[in-house]
């Protein structure tokens, strides 16, 4: 009897153990994984945001250690000196850096434009001739709202006045401009003040589209990576591009998660939280026709208003996965 109570026992213990054993999940040792880092900018948006603060970069297989700079002439920077390996910036400077000789490839597409030109009072953006405009010159964005005042309303940089002005001061530069051209957040701040809105840069995407100077979507942001880091660590790459998709349809499908991911990391308030978000869109899709459309669109806006130096027509710096 002993001797068959103990082989019962013995069997339970077994039969358990297995059942812990099959249905246990091995916890990620997340210092075990590969470290990449991915820059951004200090005071904009992107699906970088959520790709940390949920996971998506250790689901994935990889930690990603975020760069956050303060203009995007020092992200430019680190791409070039490899101190980033991956960056989010505007398609125009990433035809910019190709043209000058850093070997980078386009992974995907991460937002479309969000910014805008905002004043104290309501206003054309043909009437900006003679206006004083307070903008943060480095910016793509700036370079980006000169290329539409060009190609749209034949306004040349010696038509209006330039100020120019840190992100952190955009607010308080209205006292002393007609209008400021920024980016998300705080561009939704601004509208939370009741400051008027004079064109949305989709806005404009739109109405050169009707033009026939563009087509495709308003690609704002684009994710790249350096060259020599993709010939070496591809499957990074393609677990990085996986993870920006995973980001974003996280961002299209949890919004209260969204926002006050968002609202931690900027220090906004819920009117300015709910603008921000109702007015951003996001990219889910992998690098395709339409997209790369897009961004080839928008390098021609910018050749055509003058930031380009040579035709990008021809440039071909796209990695699909």
């Amino acid at each position: 009897m002993r001797k068959a109570l103990a082989l019962l026992l013995i069997g339970l213990v077994v039969m358990v153990s297995g059942c812990i054993s099959s249905n246990s999940t091995k916890p990620t040792n997340t210092n075990e994984l590969p470290t990449v880092k991915a820059a951004t900018l200090l005071g904009g948006i992107s699906t970088l945001d959520i790709m940390g603060a949920k996971g998506f970069d250790r689901k994935n297989g990889f930690k990603v250690e975020v760069l956050r700079l303060g203009k995007t002439p020092d992200i430019i920077a680190a791409l070039e000196k490899g101190e980033t390996d991956f960056a989010v910036i505007p398609a125009e400077m990433a035809a910019k850096l190709a043209q000058s000789g850093v070997k980078i490839k386009i992974i995907g597409v991460d937002m479309f434009q969000n910014q805008a030109i905002i004043g104290k009072e309501k206003m054309k953006p043909e009437e900006l001739k003679g206006k004083k405009i307070g903008a943060v010159i480095a910016s793509g964005t700036f370079k980006l709202f000169q290329a539409y005042m060009k190609v749209l309303y034949n306004l040349t940089p010696e038509d209006y006045t330039v100020v120019n002005v840190p992100p952190g001061s955009v607010e308080d530069s209205l006292k002393s401009v007609d209008a400021v051209v920024i980016w998300e957040p705080i561009v939704s701040q601004l509208m939370a003040k009741n400051y008027t809105v004079i064109a949305t840069f989709s806005e404009l995407w739109n109405e050169a589209k009707e033009r026939g100077i563009v087509q495709g979507p308003p690609v704002m942001l684009v994710w790249v990576v350096r060259e020599n880091f993709l010939e070496k660590h591809k499957d990074l790459v393609d677990a990085f591009i996986k993870a920006q998709i995973e980001s974003a349809e996280f961002w299209k499908t949890h919004p209260a998660e969204t926002k006050e991911i968002l609202g931690k990391l900027y220090h906004l308030d819920e009117k300015t939280l709910d603008i921000l978000y109702n007015r951003t869109e996001v990219n889910d899709e992998r690098l395709n026709d339409e997209l790369i459309r897009g961004i080839k669109s928008e390098w021609k806006l910018a050749y055509l208003g003058g930031y380009l130096k040579e035709n990008p027509e021809n440039l071909d710096i796209f990695y699909r996965g």
